[in-house]
């Protein structure tokens, strides 16, 4: 009976113990479970802002452990903190981080967005604004500048000089964030400035040979692109509707004098309808063409029942429409010799 109370105390004893360790590990384990994980050193950093900060360096800090360390270098530009001054860091600001190495280093970057050509455009415009409008500007030549991400400012704009007679300008842009010296720094901008033109355009790409129609082409009233020559020097809109190319041309590219030529609807010696309108009486006949012509081109044309020659505009493929103001021309006058058309094309076998 004792043995078996004893071993029934000891069993309770041993059961007790049992209980204690269980409420430690567990205790740990709570303890554990509440720890932060250490700190880590970023592989490399982009600063996004003006200034650096210790999550720009340090990733897993916590909860209101960032602080404001300083300046950040000039955008696109870079800085290297070596391992000493990692170390000092972590120390200073509480840093849990177990990765220590005088020999670790770590290279922070400023992000920034490059100021191009359009951009030295939009600060000309700025500039002229006040007293200029609707223009274009055609930046020529200039140095591209890293500025900040977001910055509205990023370069000034000084000493502008242009020229109202040829269009030509310079100016002085001096960036907001230089490198070295401001004087070094600072570059002149050049281009031209000139005012916004209607200019006729065409609607859609197309191919060499392709015949104008009405839809093909509109007046571009404020057109900001390069403005050709030879497109300063169109025929009438309704004169270029019959026209072929004598190119492929691109949408909203300038229409250009070189780019057409007129289709050959009639060519000579074909036959043709020869129609008269008069006090809205329509007469026709059978013609032959004496030469060439596209549309809207004024011919000459004999009248196959008369004999006669005609003058008349050539208003669709294979028809003449006379020009009621002309005289019928006989085919052995003068004016029709001038013109060599050969006895055949008369239709008179017996001359030579």
């Amino acid at each position: 009976m004792v043995s078996l109370i004893r071993h029934q105390r000891n069993g309770q004893r041993v059961l007790l113990v049992l209980s204690r360790l269980g409420a430690g590990l567990a205790l740990a384990g709570s303890l554990l479970s509440g720890v932060v994980a250490a700190a880590t050193l970023r592989p490399s950093g982009v600063v996004h802002g003006p200034s650096v900060y210790l999550s720009d360096v340090f990733s897993g800090l916590e909860s209101g452990q960032d602080r404001l360390l300083g300046p950040a270098p000039a955008p696109g530009k870079t800085i290297t903190i070596g391992g000493g001054q990692l170390i000092a860091l972590a120390d200073q600001y509480g840093v849990d981080w177990d990765d220590q190495s005088s020999s670790t280093s770590l290279s922070l970057t400023r992000a920034g967005r490059v100021l191009g050509r359009d951009d030295y455009a939009s600060l000309v415009r700025k500039a002229i604004s006040q007293d200029e409008g609707g223009v274009v500007v055609d930046v020529t030549s200039f140095t591209p500048l890293v500025t900040g991400e977001s910055e509205k400012d990023p370069a000034t704009l000084s000493n502008l000089n242009w020229d109202h007679k040829t269009g030509q300008f310079s100016a002085t842009v001096q960036p907001v964030h230089p490198a070295g010296e401001m004087a070094a720094d600072s570059f002149t901008l050049r281009g031209s400035i000139r005012p916004v033109q209607p200019v006729m355009v065409y609607d859609h790409a197309l191919p060499s040979g392709h015949i104008i129609q009405p839809d093909d082409m509109h007046i571009d009233p404020a057109f900001t692109g390069t403005v050709p020559p030879l497109a300063r020097t169109l025929p009438e809109p309704d004169h270029m509707i019959g026209m072929a190319l004598v190119r492929t041309v691109g949408a909203g590219q300038p229409v250009q004098g070189t780019d057409l030529r007129r289709a050959v609807l009639v060519h000579r010696g074909d036959p043709v309808l020869l129609s008269y309108d008069s006090t809205g009486i329509r007469l026709t006949a059978t013609g032959r063409a004496l030469e060439d012509g596209g549309s809207g081109q004024f011919i000459h044309a004999l009248n196959l029942g008369s004999k006669m020659v005609l003058i008349g505009k050539v208003s669709a493929s294979g028809e003449v429409r006379v020009d009621a103001s002309s005289t019928a021309i006989p085919p052995d006058s003068e004016e029709v010799r001038r013109l060599g058309i050969s006895s055949l094309m008369l239709g008179d076998r017996n001359r030579p």
